[in-house]
């Protein structure tokens, strides 16, 4: 029934204020009609009369003017037409019943509908409409009945009543619409403050994707370089590798013979890879014959000499003649010098005498 109620008191204002004022305008007024048709038609049953239905139906007519007018946005219509039949249902209690002066009181109605259903200032209005209506009826009322009934004392504390009455609430109809401006300037600036929230977010949300673009660009960079280091690395062993082959090139001529050409100086890492390369390669191969051709040797001291021995014993382990081949008269004399013995292999000034020799050596073997 609420739902149904709220739904009908569905207000076509233009500001807050108007709406709840209206709302309560249209509730005030479905109220009344629904006490009226059931209260009301109740009563009237009781000493049924044409003129107790009539006033039965006008009131109803009334006030669902009253709703009507409050609901399409005619606030103040609306509550007008209500408090002006509140005034006079109150006052016309004088002249159904003149002997009793306490009907007047209920005029104190008229200022409490307006301080819920008018704008503050609007009850002064309603207070003057009050206190010119009481001295009209007052003046209307006959003079014995006036003296009979205390009409002019009752009326004066009825317009004292009436006017206190107004006073306060003028002072909380002022309090409630300040309350309530205060309340539309916090939510608006809740709205406003909630807006750039949003926008701020927004913000937030496109730099975190900017920002999110560019690290995963950098990744996509640096997973690129990662590659391209990977790339240029194994290049890089690969040349390494090549260099350390051609540091110790081996070339097999025959099925059962290895030639040995040397360039440059020989070192300890280069002897030692001599070693192990030569070794590895007779394995291999199964040669029977091993040719060094230290042509390109510039310079053979006793150390690579002796290194030369070694790898000439060590191929001789494993049953391999060893000749070295392209010895320079003053590689020769420099030997001499040094008292370097090489009797144990096989030498020879070229490289092409050491293979003119192969084929003695090996039917010799």
């Amino acid at each position: 029934m609420w739902k149904l109620i709220a739904r009908f008191a569905n207000v076509k204002a233009s500001n807050p204020d108007q709406q709840r004022r209206g709302q309560l305008l249209v509730t005030l007024s479905v109220g009344i009609i629904v006490i009226l048709l059931t209260v009301g038609l109740l009563l009237t049953m009781i000493q049924p009369t044409i003129g107790r239905f009539i006033n039965l139906g006008l009131a109803t007519i009334v006030f669902a003017m009253a709703a009507f007018l409050g609901r399409q946005g005619f606030v103040s219509a609306g509550s007008y037409i209500l408090i002006i039949v509140a005034g006079m249902g109150s006052l016309s209690g004088m002249f159904f019943n003149p002997n009793s002066p306490f009907n007047i009181i209920y005029l104190l109605i008229c200022v409490l509908l307006s301080s819920i259903l008018l704008k503050p200032n609007q009850i002064w209005i309603v207070l003057a409409g009050c206190l010119a209506a009481l001295a009209g009826v007052v003046v209307t009322v006959p003079a014995s009945t006036r003296a009979a009934i205390l009409l002019e004392y009752a009326a004066a504390h009825v317009s004292v009543l009436l006017a206190v009455t107004a006073l306060i609430t003028f002072i909380g109809a002022r309090s409630l619409a300040a309350a309530l401006a205060e309340a539309r300037e916090l939510r608006r600036q809740a709205e406003e403050a909630n807006q750039r929230l949003v926008q701020v977010n927004t913000s937030l949300e496109a730099r975190i994707a900017e920002r999110t673009e560019a690290l995963q660009r950098l990744a996509d960079e640096q997973r690129a370089t990662m590659a391209r280091l990977a790339e240029t690395l194994n290049a890089q062993q690969e040349l390494n590798r090549l260099i350390l082959e051609l540091d110790v090139p081996i070339i097999p001529v025959r099925d059962d013979t290895l030639i040995v050409p040397l360039v440059g100086g020989l070192d300890s890492n280069r002897v030692q890879r001599l070693l192990e390369t030569v070794l590895q390669a007779i394995e291999r191969a199964g040669a029977r014959m091993l040719v060094i051709d230290v042509t390109g040797v510039a310079v053979i001291d006793t150390y690579a000499a002796a290194a030369l021995l070694r790898v000439a014993q060590a191929a001789r382990l494993m049953g391999v003649t060893t000749t070295l081949a392209g010895l320079r008269p003053e590689v020769a004399q420099t030997l001499v010098s040094l008292g370097v013995d090489l009797s144990s292999i096989q030498t020879t000034s070229t490289l092409q005498a050491a293979l003119a020799l192969q084929p003695r050596m090996r039917s010799s073997a």
